[in-house]
């Protein structure tokens, strides 16, 4: 639809003449490509490219057909940030290094009867990734970046980190849902009822509920049955059942009976959720969660 617009908007506009004319059906053809999905790519120098441009981001990587894509990722990384004043880029490259060492490691001692040379580019491969990885960690020990920080926390289990990381979700300016999910797993184990709120402020921020990990809705049915809250574990059950048909009913269902639930009022509680979820706007408050 938008690139039928976009060409009736220009198909009927008013285009120059005579010596101008080729300019407008080149500017038009612009917009139009600009639009198709991917066409951007087309544009993008390859990694044999940048490879003959800039050795420098390539020579320390194995230089074989293995790992890579892996290594591709690591190398665009690098041509596409080479003036980046802050520290947001180095977490994707921390995860390729991650995912080309892993790679690199995995392949390295595969024994060449005609190349054996391979081993030592592999090699070369592995100490490169190794190094990178302690050189961009010591870079980024400190640094405010939310995604650096739990980087930092859920590899080297630095405090701090987290620490940094938490002060960033208080702020309220987190978009990314599972940042708090991951938040919310380490709160869970010392203050359950912000595990909670934190839970609550991710279900809010999906905009897809196909997204959604099953294992939310477990784990806030957990924080119901831990602190006694057997409607608020009845509620989550149920949410859980409604995304996942292999889950069985029994357990809430016992649950009610145990206990001697409002269910109908409950069920209905679980609907409004599961509607919520669904049109992607949950909010706990308007739906009144804190009265559970």
């Amino acid at each position: 639809m938008l690139i039928k617009s976009a060409f009736n908007a220009a198909l009927f506009s008013k285009f120059p003449t005579k010596r101008n004319s080729k300019l407008g059906t080149a500017i038009l053809w612009a917009v139009l490509v600009s639009l198709l999905p991917g066409c951007g790519d087309l544009f993008e120098p390859t990694i044999r490219e940048i490879c003959e441009e800039q050795s420098e981001l390539c020579l320390d990587l194995s230089l074989d057909a293995r790992c890579r894509f892996e290594r591709a990722d690591i190398i665009r990384q690098r041509y596409y940030h080479q003036n980046s004043e802050d520290d947001a880029y180095k977490y994707p490259l921390l995860l390729h290094f991650e995912e080309y060492l892993e790679c690199v490691e995995e392949v390295q001692h595969i024994e060449h009867v005609k190349r054996k040379g391979k081993e030592a580019t592999r090699l070369k491969g592995v100490i490169t990734a190794r190094n990178e990885i302690k050189r961009l960690s010591r870079e980024t020990k400190t640094s405010l970046d939310p995604y650096l920080s739990y980087y930092h926390w859920t590899r080297y289990n630095d405090e701090q980190a987290f620490h940094r990381l938490e002060r960033f979700v208080a702020s309220d300016r987190v978009s990314d849902p599972e940042l708090l999910v991951s938040v919310a797993s380490a709160q869970i184990k010392s203050d359950q009822a912000r595990a909670m709120a934190t839970l609550y402020r991710a279900l809010g921020l999906y905009t897809d509920s196909d997204d959604i990990d099953v294992g939310i809705y477990h784990s806030l049915a957990s924080i119901g049955m831990d602190s006694e809250n057997y409607r608020l574990a009845y509620v989550w059950y149920g949410v859980a059942e409604e995304f996942d048909d292999s889950l069985p009913d029994i357990q809430r269902k016992q649950l009610g009976q145990s206990f001697n639930l409002p269910v109908e009022i409950l069920d209905r509680v679980v609907e409004d959720i599961v509607s919520a979820l669904n049109s992607n706007t949950f909010n706990a408050e308007k739906l009144m969660l804190n009265k559970l």
